[in-house]
């Protein structure tokens, strides 16, 4: 129970430092959709992102996972070194690339004006891969705090910059105020969205100096004999991850390239990416929920992998690592329609929230398979993590080819479920003949079935005042909650 209590402790710590950094990244969205009405505008920006987080797996080449399941086995100094040195040798050649060949890569995407933003993104990248391994080591240290503290000043200082850029210094231009003229110096109200990448480059770069004490660290060095290991653990990691990006990112690049502009009344196919990627967000309370098991579990699962007792303590941590999914789930599909008149202002962009239910059910397959691939990660047999993410990509692109012109956007929430619930079968399945782990997937049936039949009723009912109606889902809310609660808590104290 005491290893449980810790995972715990540390999933608390990232998780609540992603939920504030997340909050404070929300607050942007407001913004964003005040600033840019036109939803095009925020289309760009999620098309030019979701390229981002592909190339950003690419870079890493998953070292990060080779850096846990070999400093936990040798001497983690050496594998700090020869992971950072890697990870530096490559991105320093890709962003390269990346600048030189900024104006055609611009054309290619059909941003033909976007060449600085490519060359700020390259630059991005290159941080962005050089610190994952001093944040990697960091997790493997069990500095959670260190961490959260890094990843939170970093959010305040790109939401603060993104308002003094939007905000601050367009009325400081337009309304004539003090100092006016010389903030029109520097001021170029034609770069619009480009403000907001300029703010996410100038963040990260100050994330090198609060990291110092760890990136100091770092000793070039590149033993092949070392190398060779990690290297053929961690490629088929990397395809993996590309492929997972193109299960999270592809939709949105399909729906502006395959969707006719006469889809829908109100906006043409770039404006679709923009309402869908802005909804997309919403699903953003099941992937904190993920990202922060995932930072605090990686370490833990390597750690423990040599207790005997390591199988049931993995499949008690799937119980209640689904337990609090399905909690998300069915309490943000609940509430909705509050939650997207909070964070999207503009009621432009809410069209589209009837797709958060179906988003947050693919999460919840994600979060799963996320769980089940530790049997492939402490048997080095990482070759399968590919195989399945290969699978899931090509049912995110039969997935949005098919269904996309049929159903708009809507077959990209439904193509998420498909892919996630299919590669988490194919793990599982696998999963029982090389490393077998006791899970009860049986005991969290009846919260499924129950959860499933209050967001149908939730969709169905709804009051006339907009205020009582969400009244009434925040009591159902908290009395799910307290259900739970009284379910679980004998369980928790017989364990």
């Amino acid at each position: 129970m005491s290893k449980l209590r810790s995972l715990a402790g540390q999933t608390a710590v990232y998780g609540v430092s992603s939920i504030l950094g997340r909050l404070l990244t929300y607050a942007l969205v407001p913004l964003h959709t005040y600033v840019f009405p036109e939803v095009s505008d925020l289309g760009v920006v999620s098309v030019l992102y979701a390229f981002t987080a592909i190339l950003m797996v690419i870079y890493t080449f998953g070292m990060e996972t080779a850096f846990f399941r070999f400093a936990t086995k040798t001497a983690s100094e050496d594998t700090f070194n020869t992971t950072a040195t890697a990870v530096l040798i490559v991105s320093t050649v890709f962003s390269g690339l990346i600048i030189v060949f900024a104006p055609f890569l611009a054309t290619w995407t059909g941003y033909e004006n976007t060449s600085l933003f490519i060359i700020w993104f390259a630059i991005i990248l290159w941080i962005d891969s050089v610190l994952a391994v001093p944040f990697a080591k960091m997790r493997l240290e069990n500095k959670a705090r260190a961490f959260a503290t890094a990843k939170i000043i970093n959010i305040i200082i790109n939401v603060g910059l993104q308002v003094i850029f939007l905000i601050a210094i367009p009325y400081i231009v337009n309304q004539k105020l003090p100092g006016y003229q010389l903030v029109s110096v520097v001021y170029d109200p034609d770069l619009g969205i480009g403000y907001i990448f300029l703010a996410n480059l100038i963040a990260n770069a100050l994330l090198i100096p609060m990291l110092w004490r760890w990136v100091s660290r770092i000793r070039l060095q590149l033993n092949w004999s070392q190398f060779k290991p990690m290297l053929f653990y961690g490629l088929p990691i990397l395809v993996t991850g590309v492929a997972g990006m193109f299960n999270e990112q592809l939709d949105k690049i399909l729906i502006e390239r395959v969707l006719p502009d006469d889809f829908y009344e109100q906006f043409d196919s770039t404006g679709a990416v923009g309402v869908y990627g802005q909804t997309f967000k919403l699903s953003i309370f099941m992937m904190l929920a993920i990202q922060a098991f995932r930072y605090a579990g990686e370490p833990f699962f390597f750690s423990s992998a040599k207790d005997k007792n390591a199988p049931e303590l993995f499949a008690r941590v799937m119980h209640y690592f689904v337990l609090l999914s399905l909690l998300i789930f069915v309490l943000v599909s609940i509430n909705v329609d509050l939650i997207g008149y909070i964070f999207l202002r503009n009621p432009d962009y809410r069209v589209a929230l009837y797709l958060v239910p179906i988003l947050l059910f693919g999460k919840l397959f994600y979060g799963i398979y996320m769980n089940l691939s530790i049997w492939f990660k402490l048997t080095d047999k990482t070759i399968y993590g590919m195989y399945f993410s290969i699978i899931g990509a090509l049912v995110t692109i039969a997935g949005n080819l098919l269904l996309i012109p049929v159903i708009g956007y809507t077959g990209s929430a439904i193509t998420s479920v498909l892919c996630y619930a299919t590669m988490a079968g194919c793990c599982y399945y696998y999963g029982k003949k090389y490393y077998p782990i006791p899970y009860n997937f049986k005991a969290l049936v009846p919260y499924l079935i129950l959860f499933c039949i209050l967001v149908l009723l939730s969709e169905t009912f709804e009051f006339n005042n907009f205020w009582v109606d969400a009244g009434v889902r925040l009591a159902v809310s908290a009395v799910i909650v307290g259900m739970v609660y009284l379910v679980e808590k004998p369980r928790l104290i017989k364990k």
